[in-house]
């Protein structure tokens, strides 16, 4: 289940970087596509190299999408861009150190994963309307508020509940 949501989201970064062709950055879109594209099926690579194309892709990402924020991009896309590189970098992380794990340990990994992937784009995406950048109506803010309370006193809740007295 890891190994498809990382394919998954390494293929979502593959999207917002060809977005990057809308806004006349070519290299950025082709350069980043192709590094994503191999490290969406990097199992067949020796480990070393697989390692390696992690922290790069990850890096790569990272550069492209300040680079994008800079120059003028939508940061909306920067900030899904980067949501998606961390959560795909985080699966990869995952799958190197328990490849083999059970389904219901990778279905608890993926749900606490996503819990802090959402809470980071809800905080991103409140930065960004806060700065101008995004203008958002009253329902969409209503939801987005109360989707961010609710994910924060989940993650209370279950912090609360796994502490260990003593």
């Amino acid at each position: 289940m890891v190994r498809w949501v990382k394919r998954l989201t390494t293929t979502v970064n593959i999207v917002f970087l060809f977005a990057f062709f809308l806004y006349g950055r070519t290299g950025i879109a082709t350069v980043g596509g192709v590094v994503n594209l191999v490290w969406a099926f990097d199992e067949r690579l020796p480990s070393s190299i697989r390692r390696f194309l992690r922290v790069w892709a990850l890096m790569i990402n990272t550069a492209f999408l300040a680079y994008g924020a800079f120059s003028g991009v939508p940061s909306t896309l920067a900030l899904f861009l980067a949501g998606s590189s961390l959560l795909s970098w985080n699966a990869g992380l995952f799958l190197e150190r328990w490849g083999d794990a059970p389904l219901t340990i990778q279905y608890q990994y993926l749900r606490q994963l996503g819990t802090r992937v959402a809470l980071g784009l809800l905080a991103g995406l409140s930065a960004a309307t806060l700065q101008g950048h995004v203008t958002l109506f009253f329902l969409p803010v209503f939801l987005l508020m109360s989707a961010a309370g609710f994910l924060w006193l989940r993650i209370i809740s279950e912090a609360l509940k796994n502490r260990n007295p003593g």
